[in-house]
């Protein structure tokens, strides 16, 4: 938007007009209950009104003259002449990912008084959604999809944030500083936020076989909810967090699921006990799991007759829809060449800097974890959310990282499973309240004779005196807070689907 950014230097105040509230999931753990991971009490969910901007005297980081520390005007040259005055470059912000993550940027921004340009662009023509419910409460019909919305065109257009929908970037020039879309169209920035996310890993052979799905976007999961009648048949191909949502939902709508899972139990990030318990509850909610197992071949029955599914044990199973859910990958192809590392998603720092003139946050952001001492990518929702604060603060210099402790919930049908932490694959679940299948119990996960991560089934009482011991552990015994080099430690990806 022209003319933002280059007109004297004041911040301003910008409040947006009421909205939708966001979507009311599992009450999130007070502030004043545990450690910085839950959200900070200034610091509004995407889509809130957003409170006042500092005052209009103080300077903005992109309006500030060279002379501005000169009340009086230009300093006298050493010639005698006066000193002309000189602005920095227009700055433009330029937001790539308009889920949870980028929506949260760009709003903070804003909250923190930036008055420069800001572009959000997304992938989707619906403004901003919140993802968790489309596998739930959207999925069986029990939530309309206004509910869904974190902000509207309106609210957009009042913050005075240019909202490109519909649109993907293609490539990117880190040289000129510049993103292409998709339609041609070239827009440049001083700063750029990667925030796109991850797309779904497809299931080979089964490209253009119909009745074959994902659930990653709103129009998914409004096909998907299209097919779920009483007595369909569905296969699910997938047993981490995703794909066991979306057979409870199936279920509670009367559909016959088989739900297939390479691992030897599903929810395999959760460790065995854990997830053979959740396996168990699924069996007995009328479930066929099929653990060990994996889709070798997908074909077309016939007209009007949906699919036969054949396992990698000759098994062959009827299907009227195959839901894919085996994972995802980030989306970085548009980013080659820009800088960053891309092994696993965008390599960041502590701060979410990537490259110069690039941050990133949310799924596709594989930030550097001080608790932990490596870079890791959290598909959380409730984690997309505080690096997208911490990317705004750190784009106006303020410098604030995330929390150390990471949080996450799933609702594995009647049962809601919370997690604070990050549970190694090499680490064990000692239950400390009740025993493992019963309907509440919690624990913790142990590696190496460190607490990594604690679980309450149904118990958030258990899970925040929990979670305040994992936090004083965590303070006593992990590496130094601090930003590490983008690229100085090795990677790895929290599972897709964890909220």
């Amino acid at each position: 938007m022209p003319g933002r950014g280059d007109h004297g230097g004041r911040n301003r105040t910008v409040n947006l007009p009421p909205v939708p509230p966001e979507l009311p999931e599992p009450p999130l753990p007070s502030p004043a209950a545990g450690p910085s991971d839950a959200p900070l009490p200034d610091a509004p969910s995407p889509g809130a009104p957003l409170p006042d901007a500092p005052p209009s005297g103080a300077p903005s980081p992109d309006s500030v003259s060279s002379d501005s520390a000169s009340p009086g005007g230009p300093a006298p040259a050493d010639s005698g002449g006066a000193r002309p005055r000189v602005r920095p470059p227009r700055r433009r912000i330029l937001v790539v990912g308009a889920g949870v993550a980028g929506l949260t940027v760009a709003e903070e921004l804003r909250r923190r008084g930036y008055d420069g340009e800001l572009t959000l662009v997304g992938d989707e023509p619906h403004v901003p959604y919140d993802r968790p419910p489309l596998t739930k409460r959207f999925l069986a019909g029990g939530l309309p999809e206004e509910r869904l919305h974190l902000t509207s065109s309106a609210a957009l257009a009042a913050a005075d944030i240019a909202w490109t929908p519909g649109r993907r970037a293609v490539a990117a020039d880190a040289g000129a500083r510049t993103v292409t879309l998709d339609d041609g169209r070239v827009l440049p920035y001083t700063d750029l936020v990667v925030a796109t996310g991850v797309a779904p890993r497809p299931l080979p052979g089964t490209a253009g076989v119909p009745h074959v799905c994902t659930v990653r976007t709103l129009d998914d999961a409004r096909a998907l909810a299209r097919r779920l009648t009483p007595g369909h048949r569905l296969v699910v191909a997938g047993a981490g967090f995703l794909g066991c949502e979306a057979a409870w939902t199936a279920l509670s709508l009367g559909c016959a699921v088989t739900l297939v899972g390479r691992e030897r139990e599903v929810l395999p990030v959760l460790g065995a006990r854990v997830g053979a318990a959740v396996g168990g509850r699924l069996r007995a909610a009328g479930a066929e799991v099929r653990t060990g197992r994996r889709v070798a071949a997908v074909r077309e029955a016939g007209p009007g007759d949906g699919l036969t599914v054949t396992l990698d044990d000759g098994a062959a199973v009827a299907a009227g829809t195959l839901l894919v859910a085996v994972g995802s990958a980030p989306d970085t192809a548009w980013l080659a060449g820009t800088g960053p590392d891309l092994s696993d998603g965008v390599r960041c720092d502590a701060g979410g800097r990537a490259a110069p003139g690039i941050h990133a946050a949310g799924d596709v952001a594989a930030w550097y974890h001080p608790g932990r001492g490596r870079h890791r990518r959290l598909e959380h929702r409730m984690s997309a959310a505080e690096q997208g604060r911490a990317v705004a603060a750190d784009l106006l210099g303020a410098g604030e990282h995330p929390a150390s402790v990471p949080f996450f919930w799933t609702d594995q049908g009647p049962h809601k499973l919370t997690v604070y932490g990050l549970p190694g694959p090499g680490a064990r679940f000692e239950p400390d309240t009740g025993t493992v299948g019963d309907d509440r119990f919690a624990g913790r996960y142990r590696e190496h004779g460190r607490t990594t991560a604690v679980l309450a089934w149904n118990a958030p009482r258990e899970a925040l005196r929990l979670r305040r011991e994992l936090t004083d552990e965590s303070a006593r015994s992990g590496p130094r807070a601090g930003a590490a080099p983008a690229g100085a430690a090795p990677g790895d990806s929290a599972p897709a689907g964890a909220r």
